[in-house]
C-alpha cells in the first residue's frame, strides 16, 4: 500500500518539473542558432531553420517512458518566440499528459485500497504521508511522523526494509488486532482454562479470561500491532508528546520474525516456552528503541505503560501477576538481547531466531543459551496424573521466570530472583474442584539441579505461603520434612521428592483431594526421604 503512495507523490513531481520544462522552454530567450548543414559539402545555407530534432542532446535520442506510445502525435502548435525544438517540445508534452494519466490510476487504486481498510477498521483511515526523518515534532493536529521515526529505527537496527504502511487508529482495534492474532496461536478455551489454573495455584485472585486481558493489555504496552494480511501496522492514538518507538520497532520486527518465532496453527507452547520466546522479540523492540533515543533524544524513547496509578493501562482489570507476566519479556529480553549485541552486533541478534531458546532460564542466563550444548531441562516423570480418578484440565511448565514471579508477589524479590538458577524443570497441573467452587486444585512438581537449590526454593515457598494464608498456621499432624496448612481456606502441603531434588506442592480445595494426591504422587520411589 506504501507503493501507490510513494509512485504518486514522485510521478506528481515528475509532472510538475515537466510541465515547468515546457513553460521555460516557451519563454526564454533565443540563442543564435546553429548553422544548418548545408545541402552539399561547401554550400552554406542561407536560412537558419530550426536545429534537426534531437540535434540538441547530441547522438542520444530522446528518452520514452515505459507504454508511451510514439504513434500519437501530440505536438503543439509553435509559439512566438519559442527557442526549444520542436521535438523537445513534443516530448515533453507527451511525458506531462503520460504523467498525469498515472497519477489517475494511482489516485484510483489509492482511493480502493483507503475503502478496504475503512470497512476493514470501520472508520475513514488516511494513511500517513511519507516524510523526512530530520523533520521537527508534529504540532498538534498534525500527523505523527510514523514514516521518519521509522525509518530512523529501521537504521538504528540494520534491518533492510521500507516504511510500513501505516494507520492511526482507536486502541480497541489495536486490542482487536491483538486478540485476532492470538486466537491463531491458542485454542478457543486457552485463555478461560489458564485463568483456572493461575486461580489454583494462588498466582492470581479468582479465574479470567488471560488472553482476553492480555490482548487488551498489549494495546497498551506495545500501543500497535503489525497486521501480517494487510501488511499494515494500526497505531493506537495517544497523548504522547513522543512518537511510539516501541511500536514501531516491534511492528517492523514482528514483520520480519514473527511467523519464525510464532508459527502459525502450532501446538501451543507451553508458558515457559512462550516467554522464552516473547522475549526475544519484546527484548529486540526494547534495545531498538533504547539506542534510537540515544542517537536522537528529542523525540525517541517513547512507547510502554508507566508506573502512574493514572496510566491509561490501570483501566485493564489484569490481575498484578498477569500485568507483569506480560512485561517480563520486555525486561528481560532486552537484558538478553543486549547481552547478544555486546557480544556480536546485530548478526548476533539476527542469529537468535534461527536458534530459539527452549526455556527461559535461557533468558535469564545468556551463558546457558550460548553453550556449546543446547539446553535442555532435566527429565521430569510423574508416577501418576490422574488423581482419585480425574484426569488434570490444565498441564503445563512454569518456568523459572514464572516460578520467581509467583514468588515475588508474597516473597522480597531477591529472595524470588535467587532461586531462579537452580531451576531444572517442572510439571504444573490443574484438576477441576467442581461448579461453585472460587479456586480448582492445584499440583506442582518441580525439579531442582541439586538439593541445595531445592532448599532454597521450599525455604522461600514456604515463606511466601504463610504470607499468602494469613491466619493460618503449620500443621502439627505432618510428617516430618513436610510443610502442611489445613484449612480452613484451603489445603495445602508440600514436601520433598525425587531423592531431594524435587519438591511437590498441593493446593486444593478439600481436604480429601489433598490426601489423594499425597497419596499418589509422593511415592515412596519418589520420595526423598
Amino acid at each position: 500500500m506504501a507503493r501507490p503512495l510513494i509512485l504518486l507523490t514522485v510521478l506528481v513531481a515528475s509532472g510538475v518539473g515537466a510541465g515547468l520544462l515546457i513553460q521555460h522552454l516557451q519563454k526564454s530567450p533565443s540563442p543564435s542558432p546553429r548553422p544548418a548543414p548545408s545541402s552539399s559539402p561547401g554550400q552554406a545555407s542561407s536560412s537558419n531553420p530550426l536545429p534537426e530534432p534531437g540535434a540538441e542532446l547530441g547522438s542520444i535520442p530522446p528518452p520514452r517512458l515505459p507504454g508511451l506510445d510514439p504513434s500519437v502525435d501530440m505536438e503543439a502548435p509553435p509559439l512566438p518566440g519559442t527557442s526549444g525544438s520542436a521535438e523537445e517540445v513534443k516530448t515533453l508534452q507527451s511525458q506531462v499528459t503520460y504523467l498525469q494519466e498515472q497519477v489517475d490510476i494511482l489516485r484510483h487504486e489509492n482511493s480502493t485500497l483507503l475503502d478496504k481498510l475503512a470497512s476493514l477498521t470501520g472508520k475513514n483511515p488516511s494513511l500517513t504521508p511519507p516524510c523526512s526523518p530530520d523533520m521537527k515534532p508534529a504540532a498538534n493536529g498534525e500527523a505523527p511522523d510514523f514514516v521518519g521515526i521509522g525509518i530512523e529505527l529501521v537504521k538504528t537496527r540494520e534491518i533492510q526494509d521500507i516504511p510500513l504502511p501505516t494507520l492511526s487508529v482507536d486502541r480497541a482495534e489495536v486490542a482487536n488486532r491483538i486478540t485476532a492474532w492470538l486466537a491463531t496461536q491458542f485454542p478457543p478455551s486457552y485463555g478461560k482454562q489458564f485463568g483456572r489454573a493461575l486461580a489454583a495455584v494462588g498466582a492470581i485472585p479468582e479465574p479470567v479470561d488471560a488472553i482476553a486481558l492480555k490482548g487488551a493489555f498489549l494495546s497498551h504496552q506495545i500501543g500497535g500491532w503489525f497486521d501480517q494480511e494487510s501488511q499494515t501496522l494500526f497505531m493506537a492514538e495517544h497523548g504522547s508528546d513522543r512518537e511510539n518507538a516501541l511500536a514501531l520497532a516491534y511492528g517492523y520486527l514482528f514483520k520480519h520474525y514473527g511467523k519464525a518465532v510464532f508459527p502459525p496453527e502450532a501446538k501451543p507452547l507451553s508458558l515457559d516456552q512462550r516467554l522464552a520466546r516473547e522475549s526475544l522479540l519484546a527484548g529486540d523492540a526494547s534495545l531498538t528503541r533504547f539506542l534510537h533515543a540515544l542517537r536522537h533524544p528529542d523525540k525517541g524513547g517513547g512507547g510502554g505503560v508507566g508506573e502512574d496509578p493514572d496510566d491509561p493501562s490501570r483501566a485493564v482489570p489484569i490481575p498484578n501477576f498477569l500485568r507483569e507476566l506480560e512485561l517480563l519479556p520486555f525486561g528481560m529480553g532486552f537484558d538478553f538481547m543486549q547481552s547478544m549485541h555486546s557480544i556480536g552486533g546485530w548478526e548476533q541478534v539476527n542469529a537468535t531466531y534461527d536458534r530459539l531458546p527452549t526455556a527461559s532460564a535461557e533468558i535469564l542466563d545468556p551463558q546457558l543459551y550460548l553453550a556449546e550444548e543446547p539446553f535442555r531441562p532435566l527429565t521430569l516423570r510423574l508416577p501418576e496424573k490422574k488423581i482419585a480418578g480425574a484426569a488434570p484440565i490444565w498441564e503445563d511448565t512454569m518456568g523459572p521466570l514464572g516460578m520467581v514471579l509467583l514468588l515475588k508477589q508474597h516473597v522480597a524479590e531477591p529472595i524470588a530472583a535467587s532461586t531462579a538458577p537452580g531451576w531444572a524443570n517442572d510439571v504444573w497441573l490443574t484438576y477441576s474442584a467442581g461448579a461453585g467452587t472460587k479456586r480448582d486444585h492445584a499440583v506442582w512438581q518441580t525439579l531442582w539441579k541439586d538439593s541445595n537449590a531445592a532448599d532454597a526454593f521450599f525455604s522461600a515457598m514456604r515463606t511466601g505461603l504463610l504470607s499468602r494464608y494469613k491466619g493460618a498456621t503449620p500443621s502439627t499432624k505432618a510428617t516430618k520434612g513436610v510443610f502442611q496448612l489445613d484449612g480452613p481456606e484451603r489445603f495445602v502441603s508440600m514436601e520433598r521428592t525425587h531423592n531431594g531434588q524435587g519438591v511437590l506442592f498441593i493446593d486444593a480445595a478439600t481436604e480429601a483431594f489433598a490426601r489423594a494426591a499425597q497419596k499418589t504422587l509422593a511415592t515412596p520411589s519418589n520420595s526423598g526421604k
